[in-house]
């Protein structure tokens, strides 16, 4: 029996996902909320035999969306909106008892360490797993690429391992944008906060932290035609969330990171915003009007999804996984690489935002075919795998595996 889903925010990883559900025979109807419906009306008058159904919504509203919810008989919702919305929309869910998947949370922080306005994905289980659970609805927390593909990725080598020591996620990326003196390929914002937060990883089996743009510096070797990049650990979900993970706690790792390859411009134009203090939200007063130093750095940026035409190059982001297997070192490293030019010919978005956007929207359809049977508020690498290794590549991420073995004779 087909479902109804509802994607929240319409923006490109929004429209990414919603092309795909339309795919889906399992979605009878689909709806797009946003404040701003402009790219999902877009979006509904250039799909043939169109089953979107439009609508203006706001995220925070959370009686309002849970109302939705309920009198739509929503199956599902893709939050595509900002983390900021992240509990609003769960507890909508919780309420109107519809699944919930989203693409990130905030920046971690390390228990005992406060951050305002806190939303990261560790509070979010504490808070809604059990609910969730009792209700038999899945909350999936920062199903993206990475985080998000990544973790299953991560999860999949493990379940082919005996032991296993280390997990490195790795983002290489040789994009190159023509015309601007400066860009970046997904919201300038967010990468900068990303850039200039506290880097977490495990290391020694404990959550360890770094310095922003300082620690875990190396240059790593990606398939070509990347080559050799420059990375550095940076603040991300999975950095943590695969090295705590009770199972692969258990199966011996003690380290994992998040690393990502970073030009000279853009680890430059990142310190001196935090030297500056540019980089934070907190809105200050400038000649008596509020403003958020962010938002004014990044005012004059390109927009991402306009730059899909002027990049070349391409990206790989992967998982690194190193154990043991019948007495055997074994390593894996399990990856999805592509051209941004071809991606953008052929979807019309950006390759960061189609990589964003294909994994939400396959959970979305295994949960309505029921493939998906894990219940509660889980990270990516609490659900079983399978299902998203075998149609990952054949629904538009093209995924490869590397694998090295090593005897001793």
């Amino acid at each position: 029996m087909a479902v109804n889903a509802l994607v929240l925010g319409t923006g490109g990883v929004g429209s990414v996902v919603a092309t795909k559900l339309h795919q889906y025979d399992c979605f009878e109807q689909i709806h797009l909320a946003d404040m701003d419906p402009t790219f999902a009306l877009l979006l509904h008058e250039r799909t043939k035999k169109s089953r979107f159904k439009v609508r203006t919504l706001n995220a925070m509203d959370t009686k309002a969306l849970e109302d939705y919810i309920r009198t739509q008989k929503i199956f599902v919702v893709c939050n595509c909106c900002n983390c900021n919305t992240n509990y609003s929309v769960l507890e909508a869910c919780y309420q109107a008892g519809a699944h919930y998947i989203d693409m990130a949370a905030d920046i971690y922080s390390a228990p005992g360490v406060k951050r305002p306005g806190k939303n990261s994905y560790e509070a979010e289980i504490e808070r809604y797993h059990d609910g969730f659970l009792q209700k038999g609805l899945s909350g999936l927390l920062c199903l993206g690429c990475d985080p998000g593909a990544v973790n299953i990725f991560a999860r999949w080598a493990m379940d082919r391992l005996d032991t296993a020591t280390s997990i490195r996620i790795l983002d290489g990326d040789n994009a190159e944008v023509k015309g601007y003196r400066f860009a970046v390929l997904f919201s300038p914002e967010t990468l900068f906060e990303e850039l200039n937060a506290v880097p977490y990883f495990v290391k020694d089996g404990r959550v360890t932290a770094g310095k922003p743009l300082e620690s875990e510096v190396e240059w790593v070797r990606f398939p070509d035609p990347i080559g050799q990049m420059k990375c550095y650990a940076v603040a991300h979900e999975e950095g943590v969330s695969l090295g705590i993970y009770p199972p692969f706690v258990d199966k011996g790792v003690k380290y994992s990171v998040f690393k990502y390859s970073l030009g000279e411009k853009v680890v430059n134009v990142a310190k001196a915003l935090a030297l500056l203090d540019l980089d934070k939200w907190k809105k200050i007063k400038v000649d008596g009007v509020e403003v958020s130093p962010i938002r004014v750095a990044c005012a004059s940026l390109p927009k991402p999804a306009q730059l899909g035409s002027t990049v070349d190059g391409y990206s790989c982001v992967g998982a690194e996984v190193m154990g043991t297997k019948d007495r055997k070192r074994v390593e894996y490293f399990i990856y999805t690489m592509d051209s941004h030019r071809e991606t953008y010919e052929q979807w019309g978005y950006s390759l960061t935002v189609v990589q964003t956007g294909i994994p939400p929207a396959m959970a979305a359809r295994f949960l309505a075919t029921g493939e998906i049977k894990e219940r509660g508020v889980l990270m990516p690498e609490a659900i079983d795998p399978e299902p998203f290794m075998d149609n990952f590549s054949r629904e538009g991420l093209k995924i490869c595996v590397e694998k090295r073995e090593v005897e001793r004779i």
